[in-house]
């Protein structure tokens, strides 16, 4: 590709100095040197998107321009990035109470974690991946999202992503519990790309990826629930990625808008209220969302709503077995939350098989699954 290739393009004429000829003239030897082919449902070719923001700055912008931001399809290992979806190699941990210096009391519940099947889950969830892994060159950051897939119907998503940097990550970055804290500096926000009230589709636990991640490279899982459903799979994820500095200045945050292409919306199955016919569970490979309507209280003169809190969650299998979500002193979900219809939505932290639930219980609310 030429500079004057990259101007028929942009559809405008740019006067380029010739220090931004050179940043041109290497970056598409890098790009040329970057060419590889995505592995899965066959070989395919590699796409490189040069985002027009970025070849703007490139052209137009003074010789400080801030950084270069280009997509790049990368290939990816499929049996990974389930195992980091649903697997083992994120940590557990046993129920811990610890006060800090000031006393203040840091809890963490109990957390258990289950190998997965990768043909499983390639039979469950493979045709809801997506076409390849994505990658950014973002300054000194390389940020790749391996996969991610996306439940409508639960209005909720997992995502698996890493962030490489030269030189490793604040002390801190990663806790006890093998979970991203504030102390990386690093935020990554997942919206969708509907136009809805509530875009938002991320979540609070990044779990680190313990068996693949480096000093320099970090692997991590990330659940999360918009509060209203009504987006679709099929339109794309927004994506914000933030490196934020050590002073509190505006000037010192590193951030960029970012976008994922559509995918197909993962299988669900639903169970009916017997007695009303309202929609009472929705349980799909990665999430349920179950009726907690019972928790609505209506306090005070003015009969305020206010939610109470659901105590239990759990999902019986066909064969005896029970994956219990939500206990007293455990917390085996990635995210959870209640949305605007007060219905509980769980994401969850291991693969499930809707086709082998047989009841969702809430507390004392049994929903069977027919």
């Amino acid at each position: 590709m030429t500079e004057q290739r990259l101007h028929e393009i942009l559809g405008q004429n740019v006067e380029a100095p010739a220090m931004v000829d050179k940043k041109l003239e290497n970056t598409y030897a890098q790009l040329q040197g970057k060419r590889r082919t995505a592995k899965r449902k066959g070989l395919r070719p590699v796409r490189t998107v040069l985002i027009a923001a970025a070849a703007i700055a490139l052209l137009c912008g003074t010789a400080t321009a801030a950084y270069q931001i280009f997509r790049q399809d990368v290939a990816v290992n499929i049996p990974q990035t389930v195992q980091g979806f649903f697997g083992d190699s994120r940590q557990s941990w046993e129920r811990t109470e610890i006060y800090d210096e000031v006393g203040h009391l840091n809890y963490w519940p109990k957390r258990e974690v289950v190998s997965v099947d990768p043909e499983q889950a390639q039979t469950l969830v493979g045709d809801c991946l997506p076409e390849s892994g994505y990658q950014w060159q973002i300054e000194d950051y390389t940020f790749t999202v391996e996969g991610y897939l996306l439940d409508e119907t639960t209005g909720t998503g997992k995502f698996y992503y890493s962030v490489e940097h030269p030189g490793g990550f604040p002390e801190g970055s990663v806790d006890e519990t093998g979970c991203l804290t504030y102390k990386s500096r690093i935020s990554v926000v997942f919206s969708t790309k509907s136009d809805v009230d509530w875009p938002w589709i991320s979540g609070k636990l990044r779990s680190v990826d313990m068996e693949r991640s480096t000093a320099e490279k970090l692997y991590i899982t990330e659940g999360g629930a918009s509060g209203k459903l009504g987006w679709k799979a099929e339109d794309g994820l927004n994506v914000k990625f933030t490196v934020h500095g050590e002073t509190d200045r505006d000037d010192d945050v590193l951030s960029v808008n970012l976008d994922l292409p559509g995918v197909k919306s993962v299988p669900v199955i639903t169970a009916a209220d017997p007695e009303t016919g309202e929609l009472a569970a929705a349980i799909s490979p990665i999430a349920v969302r179950a009726d907690a309507r019972h928790i609505i209280e209506y306090l005070g003169p003015n009969r305020e709503r206010v939610l109470g809190a659901v105590y239990y969650i759990a999902l019986e299998y066909a064969d005896g077995a029970n994956y219990v979500i939500l206990d007293t002193g455990l917390d085996n979900a990635d995210y959870g939350m209640y949305d605007d219809e007060a219905y509980v939505v769980e994401v969850f932290n291991r693969l499930v098989d809707p086709h082998q639930v047989t009841a969702v219980l809430v507390d004392s609310q049994r929903y069977e699954v027919k």
